[in-house]
């Protein structure tokens, strides 16, 4: 499994205009809308909610009850009134809403509103009695031509958990991204999802101090991650009058932390928060004493050249559980462990390959086109013991030809039969494999970035 991640940011536009003769076309009545008036009150203090976030979605018709698509949107206001902010007395009005019936949907930091109390599962569940639970916890209203529907709402406040975030040394963890874990139906601990008010990343702040809110009862434990990125900026032209500057940045590397500072999830206790309740003092230390760099080359084929693509994983001897996963280097042909603690370890390699990247010339559909990869050889996998005490770096693993041609990959070559024994993918010689580092060793860190996490 490849662990690339990228975001995309618009960071700047301008645009340019360029007008045209159009014929005159001959008006078209409005569509007849309505209009949504109402309050929202904060239920422990019965003060009105200022500034809040208020808005519509489409209830949808019962169907057969099915699991969240991978690509569900928790809300998706399809009524046409967007979304407006209370007042100072909590008043709203929602206009030029399509008429239909809506749940009404309020976000205010600190505060749950009815809807957040469902999982994303519950809220992509259309059958008829999940339809009735909903309606009898959320508002909703029903929405006719040239009416005006009224809604009261009430917010409770959210459970909220804080702590600070230290590294051993005693310097705060600042800047880091912290999640929250919770149990899902099936009693396997998954990252909170967002559905509403709330947000399953918090980052810790100067102080290394951290705060979650507007949060459901539940157990929780916190995650705290150690990661790598790096991101460029990309200048784009779009349709020839549109410049456009892109920030792209790719996370290369990470190690997630839980509770006080363990990487191993069944390690950490768990907190049980109940409604409404604050609860400070969840620190952790992160022991980066005791955090060592993991360097190394895949080889493979029967002339032990280095292999430009890869995933390599790290999976505890203890429990057998994967600690944290890489992918080669792009930039200088290694793959990066740049954090691991004291332990046993197998080393995993998986999908081992040639490749080259290509980017495609930008077209009207794809004006921002991302690199494809062309693969030109496969290979197997392999395992490897790994013992850790300090840093290791040059470690070498070596996996066997595939046993069959990459016929299904274009431009794939058979790493059995590889018409190019001996070369790069770019026809260079490969360099002589790097010695084993001893692992009790601490040799100077090399300056370089994984490509991936």
């Amino acid at each position: 499994m490849r662990l690339a991640r990228f975001f995309a940011v618009l960071a700047f536009t301008t645009v340019s205009l360029v007008s045209a003769q159009t014929p005159q076309q001959v008006p078209v009545a409005p569509e007849p809308t309505g209009t949504i008036t109402g309050h929202v009150f904060c239920a422990d203090t019965n003060e009105p909610a200022r500034f809040a976030q208020v808005s519509l979605q489409a209830i949808p018709a019962p169907s057969a009850s099915k699991p969240a698509p991978a690509d569900f949107i928790p809300r998706t206001d399809t009524s046409g009134a967007g979304k407006v902010q209370t007042s100072l007395d909590g008043s709203f009005t929602l206009t030029h809403v399509k008429p239909g019936t809506y749940y009404v949907l309020v976000d205010k930091a600190g505060y749950l509103g009815p809807r957040d109390l469902f999982t994303v599962q519950e809220l992509a569940d259309t059958s008829p009695e999940m339809l009735a639970r909903r309606a009898a916890t959320i508002p909703h209203v029903t929405v006719e031509a040239n009416h005006n529907e009224t809604a009261e709402i009430r917010l409770d406040r959210g459970a909220s958990i804080s702590g600070t975030i230290l590294y051993d040394d005693g310097t705060p963890a600042g800047g880091l991204n912290v999640q929250l874990l919770h149990k899902d139906e099936k009693g396997k601990w998954v990252h909170l999802e967002y559905n509403g008010s709330f947000n399953r990343w918090s980052t810790t702040d100067d102080r290394g101090i951290f705060r979650a809110a507007s949060l459901p009862p539940g157990d929780y434990i916190v995650e705290a991650d150690l990661s790598l990125a790096s991101s460029k900026t990309q200048n784009m032209k779009l349709n020839g009058n549109l410049n456009v500057q892109i920030d792209v940045q790719s996370f290369h590397y990470l190690l997630p932390f839980y509770g006080t500072g363990t990487v191993h999830l069944a390690e950490a206790k768990p907190v049980t928060l109940r409604a409404g309740q604050e609860t400070p003092g969840q620190d952790m230390m992160i022991p980066i004493a005791k955090l060592h760099k993991l360097t190394g080359r895949v080889a493979a084929g029967r002339d032990g050249h280095f292999v430009n693509a890869a995933t390599v994983a790290l999976v505890s001897r203890d429990d057998n559980k994967e600690l944290a996963s890489t992918d080669i280097s792009r930039e200088d042909g290694l793959f990066h462990f740049e954090f691991v603690p004291d332990g046993d370890y197998t080393l995993k390699v998986t999908e081992a390959r040639d490749s080259v990247w290509e980017t495609p010339a930008p077209t009207k559909d794809n004006p921002i086109p991302g690199e494809k990869e062309r693969i030109i050889a496969t290979f197997g996998d392999t395992e490897e013991p790994i013992i850790l005490r300090g840093d290791m770096l040059g470690t070498l693993a070596t996996v066997s030809p595939d046993a069959a041609p990459n016929s299904s990959k274009p431009g794939a070559v058979n790493a059995q039969t590889g018409s190019q024994p001996g070369t790069q993918p770019d026809g260079a010689t490969p360099p002589p494999p790097p010695p084993q580092t001893d692992p009790g060793a601490t040799p100077k860190a090399k300056s370089a970035l994984a490509s991936t996490f």
